[in-house]
């Protein structure tokens, strides 16, 4: 909307990487530089770290446009390529080569064969968000820079871009290899606040303006550099906004007042009046206040302002002697369990419905007799032997019945050691004992 309002041939700011746009800031031309040198002797392995937005992708970009016409370029960005496997794969993708159906090491042959039938003087590979690969893919990438020297085989040549995650990932033991392999560490800054006043002027003048000065006021500048605190993408980001939001305002300028609204907007903050009209924007009154202006207010911290109230122990005290804490009593310890063998497993028996002439007499104790339980008589051979059997059995159960009820007292001494040791009286002067002193209040 704003490029036909403002007469320009092409969007000036864009947040996606265009090598169109590339302004060529200190950090940035440095590495560039650097980079460039080193891919074209091919004597190792160039690094790039910058964090979010600082215009890595953008440098690839450059990097790629520079090398189109001499050497197959391959651009890989946050591809994730943990393995080995997903390298060639992608690489032979790149190269419109088959890559389905084949594991590693064919892989790995057909790519290397490819490289030998190419035409191209090399093979650069130039891969983004390096943080995303995994160690055995970057011994991978070292490793093939060193199997591919010969008559008959290319170059393949290497840069890497990333964040500081994978700076410390560079760390590990498992890749000194690797690091051996690096000659150049490069890494993107912000923008000064000089970088950010020329890049503004250099995009829109890229883009047909005439008069980028008058288009683009120093203030609205330096606010744009105070907001984005030189940060490539959110510059471009928040330089977009403020030209749409001036086209739909009807303005001829982007002024600090439509920096800082588009700021808000940008930013989904609330906006406490409407769009300013071109009737609107000579008014003072319309202006938003400079001092401050900067900074979204949800409330002040004075130094005289406690922080917390001051209390008065003393007067605490005596209130809270008032009100009585009243705890529950004591709980009593739990008697041992003096159940014996013989009618604990009577209990056994009558719940499982077990029928009684499958024990013998041993096992009834001297409170049941024979006759009321063994009213059936069985042959004396035949009983004599069923019974020593189950006398062998009912011996050994009585012994674990004897090591649970055991235990059963033990769990309930150390529950009864436990409730005593939880509930115990305590007065208020105890409760305040446990707080730090406080200063009393002059």
């Amino acid at each position: 909307m704003y490029k036909n309002h403002f007469s320009l041939n092409r969007l000036p700011f864009s947040a996606i990487p265009d090598v169109s746009g590339y302004y060529p800031a200190e950090s940035i031309e440095a590495a560039r530089c650097t980079i460039l040198q080193v891919l074209e002797n091919g004597t190792g392995i160039p690094l790039v770290f910058g964090e979010t937005g600082m215009g890595k992708s953008l440098l690839l970009r450059v990097l790629e446009k520079s090398f189109e016409n001499d050497c197959h370029v391959v651009y890989m960005a946050n591809q994730r390529l943990r393995r080995p496997k997903s390298l060639y794969q992608h690489l032979l993708f790149s190269l419109h080569q088959s890559y389905c159906g084949m594991d590693e090491n064919e892989l790995r042959l057909m790519f290397l064969d490819h490289l030998r039938q190419t035409e191209m003087r090399c093979v650069i590979l130039l891969i983004d968000e390096a943080q995303t690969l995994g160690r055995s893919t970057l011994e991978e990438l070292r490793v093939l820079l060193h199997n591919n020297h010969g008559d008959n085989y290319v170059t393949v040549r290497l840069a890497l871009a990333g964040d500081h995650r994978f700076e410390e990932r560079l760390t590990h033991p498992h890749l000194a290899a690797f690091q051996q392999q690096v000659v150049a560490r490069c890494y993107l800054e912000k923008f000064l606040w000089e970088e950010t006043d020329a890049e503004i002027l250099w995009q829109l003048k890229q883009a047909g303006c005439e008069t980028p000065g008058s288009l683009f006021l120093p203030e609205a500048r330096k606010a744009v550099h105070q907001l984005t605190e030189g940060i490539p993408r959110i510059v471009h980001q928040l330089c977009q906004q403020a030209l749409t939001f001036a086209a739909e305002s009807e303005l001829f300028c982007v002024d600090e007042t439509a920096v800082r609204t588009a700021w808000r907007l940008l930013q989904q903050l609330p906006i406490s009046e409407n769009r300013i009209s071109r009737a609107d924007s000579n008014d003072p009154s319309s202006e938003v206040p400079k001092d401050g202006v900067s900074i979204i207010e949800f409330g002040t911290l004075d130094d005289d302002d406690p922080i917390m109230p001051s209390f008065d122990t003393d007067s605490m005290s005596d209130e809270l002697a008032e009100f009585p804490v009243e705890l529950p009593p004591e709980p009593e310890p739990p008697e041992p369990l003096e159940t014996k063998p013989a009618e604990y497993a009577m209990g056994f028996v009558n719940t499982f419905k077990i029928p009684l002439q499958k024990f013998g007499p041993s096992f009834l104790g001297d409170t049941f007799s024979d006759k009321t339980v063994f009213k059936k008589k069985q042959p004396v051979a035949h009983r004599g032997e069923s019974c020593q059997k189950l006398l062998d059995e009912l011996s050994v159960m009585e012994q674990l019945l004897t090591e649970e009820i055991s235990v059963i007292n033990k769990m309930k001494k150390i529950e009864s050691d436990c409730l005593s040791r939880r509930v115990r009286r305590v007065s208020p002067t105890d409760i305040l004992a446990g707080f730090p002193e406080l200063p009393k209040k002059k």
